[in-house]
């Protein structure tokens, strides 16, 4: 169900969760669903107050382009299978969420030179003390991060890499200070949709998601059996869907999309395997 709304497009998830039509950047970028707990808006706006103080530049002051994307998390068996990104092309960047920075065995000293391979950046918007698990402690890699304004400012101070802001989209129950930037990011309190709303601004033709995902072995109290044999959690299933509802709106506009991730089906992004990543990303 698509209904149109406040001057924009919305998506209607079997969540009931509503996502909005990013790619019209004219519009006014309107969260309709209710993300947060009031409980949480002082949080949420103590934080921007304080990122904005840090005076750290919002990434929309620079024109970017990136026409080959992977966008990548912690997911099953992300440790084993992210050597498969050392053989991407050069022209195609990886943008790492959630816990993959920690998590990235390709660089140091450890890493074969051949396998070494760079992230160009890490996208957060936690906004809670939690987010501070994200940062790596197995090794001094930094790359560029891309954090909402909203990211829990102790992180912020303590990432050691370039930093960069983006604007969330405002919220009909909390919208936070108003900074004056040049477009706003449909993120869902979800870094993975942050980096799929930011490659579609960097002008990405094709997109990868790679281990993104959050599924598991055995079962576990609560969790719910995939087609896969693979177990997860409801609420993790839910972001799933926020995730293929919004690459629905990337596939309107005839981009390409891949998923490698072991989570369920999308619909909107079709399944590459193992020997066919490098392939997705040669010229047609």
């Amino acid at each position: 169900m698509i209904k149109k709304y406040l001057n924009n497009q919305y998506l209607l998830t079997d969540d009931r969760m509503w996502i909005r039509n990013f790619t019209e950047l004219k519009s006014s970028a309107i969260d309709i669903n209710k993300m947060h707990q009031a409980s949480d808006y002082q949080e949420l706006l103590t934080n921007e107050l304080a990122n904005h103080r840090s005076r750290y530049v919002n990434i929309d002051s620079e024109k970017i382009y990136h026409k080959h994307v992977v966008i990548i998390s912690d997911g099953y068996q992300f440790e084993e299978k992210q050597v498969l990104l050392a053989k991407l092309p050069k022209d195609t960047i990886i943008i790492a969420t959630n816990k993959a920075l920690a998590k990235w065995n390709l660089v140091g000293d450890e890493c074969p030179t051949e396998l070494k391979t760079s992230i160009k950046y890490f996208i957060v918007n936690n906004p809670f003390q939690e987010c501070n698990s994200f940062l790596p402690k197995k090794h001094r890699y930094f790359p560029r991060c891309i954090a909402s304004t909203r990211t829990n400012p102790t992180f912020i101070e303590t990432y050691r890499g370039m930093k960069y802001f983006y604007t969330p989209a405002k919220n009909q129950y909390f919208s936070g200070p108003d900074f004056n930037s040049s477009y706003k990011i449909d993120d869902y309190r979800n870094p993975i949709c942050a980096a799929i709303g930011l490659s579609y601004i960097f002008g990405a033709e094709k997109i990868l998601l790679f281990c993104c995902d959050d599924s598991f072995d055995n079962e576990r109290a609560g969790a719910e059996k995939l087609e896969n044999g693979l177990w997860s959690y409801p609420q993790q299933l839910k972001s799933s869907r926020t995730i293929d509802a919004k690459l629905y709106w990337l596939k309107e506009k005839e981009i390409k999309l891949g998923n490698h991730s072991s989570g369920p089906k999308l619909n909107n992004a079709s399944y590459i395997t193992e020997e066919s990543i490098t392939e997705f990303f040669e010229e047609e």
